[in-house]
């Protein structure tokens, strides 16, 4: 049986094309292929969603969401226009948990925003469990990362009144996938997000105790129980959390706070995934001192939001020209 297919073009999907920096020249080369998302419905009428990728890729922690929504608001309308000139951000229920905690002007700040960007992004897996899972066998980047299981579940809340026979139209367009609704449709489920991230933070805090207390044992053993990995860029996110886990257990100095579990989390799927990224300073030192040579993201701090921004500008300017050249 043929099985209708919806496709949505231009928006909804993450930009994950590999390419490098040169610092001094503060330009990234990139890959850039269409954007599409296809909404394919089975004989049952039950929907999956196919994604493909390519091209500028973005990821901010929640520190940058607020900043860019609250601060300068030049900075925060150049923002919004790279999203609407190719950029795709990749954003994670991990961000959701705290955006939708403020009250008041902040919170109206916020979602502004996130209206602003309308359907440029794309929502990534919160387990990296299984996002390592899917690169052992083999998915792409895009699939890795993809959290189906989430976009499928706003999906028929949004249609829920939209039965077989109603005569009812289902509107796919932008306002569809708007990021500001989505995180709305998230909001009421909050209390459960932050319980994972304390999980996130216990497990984190547990592995990273009983690592060290091994290795003062035995100077040998973290090699053998966790041997240092080499860059593969369909294995990237794999790549990151063993060698930040090695960073940490050796690292005896740090101790582990409560929300270096969420960041962990943060940190593999930003460096792994996306082409620009802010993240916190340590976070951003952590991965800037992984081994090279590697494929992983750009890191921007708090205080370098203005030259991602520019970075990004910089980039799709780049791809408008090979555009025109081809």
């Amino acid at each position: 049986m043929i099985r209708p297919v919806v496709i949505i073009r231009g928006n909804m999907i993450a930009h994950l094309g590999r390419g490098y920096s040169r610092r001094d020249e503060r330009l990234v080369r990139v890959r850039r292929i269409e954007r599409v998302i296809r909404i394919v419905c089975g004989s049952d009428g039950r929907p999956s969603f196919e994604a493909s990728v390519g091209g500028v890729a973005i990821y901010l922690d929640n520190f940058a969401i607020k900043t860019l929504a609250k601060g300068d608001p030049a900075l925060r309308g150049r923002f919004v226009a790279a999203l609407n000139d190719g950029a795709d951000l990749l954003f994670s229920v991990a961000n959701a948990a705290e955006i939708s905690g403020p009250q008041g002007a902040s919170s109206v700040a916020i979602k502004e925003f996130l209206d602003e960007l309308g359907a440029h992004w794309y929502p990534v897996e919160l387990v990296l469990d299984t996002v390592m899972k899917r690169e052992a066998a083999g998915h792409p980047p895009g699939r890795c990362c993809f959290s189906e299981e989430l976009l499928h579940a706003y999906f028929l809340t949004r249609i829920g009144d939209h039965s077989l026979g109603s005569g009812k139209i289902i509107d796919l367009s932008e306002g569809f996938f708007r990021l500001g609704a989505f995180v709305d449709w998230l909001a009421p489920q909050r209390s459960w997000f932050l319980d994972k991230g304390r999980e996130f933070d216990t497990d984190v805090k547990d592995k990273i105790r009983l690592l060290r207390a091994r290795l003062k044992r035995d100077p040998r053993f973290l090699d053998s129980a966790l041997p240092q990995p080499q860059f593969e860029p369909l294995r990237a996110a794999t790549f990151v959390h063993g060698c930040l886990m090695r960073d940490l257990i050796c690292d005896s100095g740090f101790q582990i706070r409560d929300g270096d579990g969420i960041d962990f989390h943060h940190a593999v799927i930003a460096s792994a995934f996306a082409n620009f990224s802010a993240l916190d300073k340590q976070w951003k030192r952590r991965v800037e001192n992984l081994p090279k040579p590697n494929l992983l993201s750009r890191i921007y701090y708090q205080h370098e939001l203005k030259a991602m921004v520019a970075d990004i500008e910089a980039a799709l300017g780049q791809l408008r020209a090979a555009r025109a050249a081809s």
